[in-house]
């Protein structure tokens, strides 16, 4: 019983951040398939950050049941304006008080457009430039 206790910390500390979470990342959650993955991914580029957890109700697949289950998973880390944007870009640049369009190029050479840095997949980040 003891071993259980001291290994419930260990689950707090390696949930993955909604805001940061790749599609092969939400995919290995339990309850979150290929099509709840691609509407989380969809609903933070279109709707920005996610500010809490309470917001995947918002997602369509995902109720209170489910909800709850994920909270075991998932967490929403600092959002912008909060956390040192170099943490999360390439390059050293810092957010203007207003949001900056950025843009990013697929592995098809297809460009991609953004206000929000911070959701763009990993694998793309190295290709991550201000639009001037």
């Amino acid at each position: 019983m003891f071993l259980f206790f001291a290994f419930i910390p260990l689950l707090a500390q390696n949930k993955i951040d909604l805001n940061k979470a790749t599609l092969e990342e939400l995919k290995k959650v339990p309850g979150i398939g290929e099509v709840i993955a691609k509407n989380i991914i969809e609903y933070r580029e279109k709707e920005g950050p996610f500010k809490n957890i309470e917001d995947l109700k918002k997602i369509k697949g995902i109720g209170e049941k489910k909800l709850e289950l994920l909270r075991n998973y998932l967490t929403v880390g600092d959002t912008v304006g909060t956390s040192n944007p170099s943490d999360t870009l390439p390059f050293n640049e810092t957010y203007p008080k207003e949001r900056q369009i950025y843009y990013y190029k697929d592995e098809k050479g297809i460009l991609h457009y953004t206000q929000f840095p911070e959701t763009v997949p990993e694998k793309y980040r190295k290709t991550l430039r201000p639009l001037r």
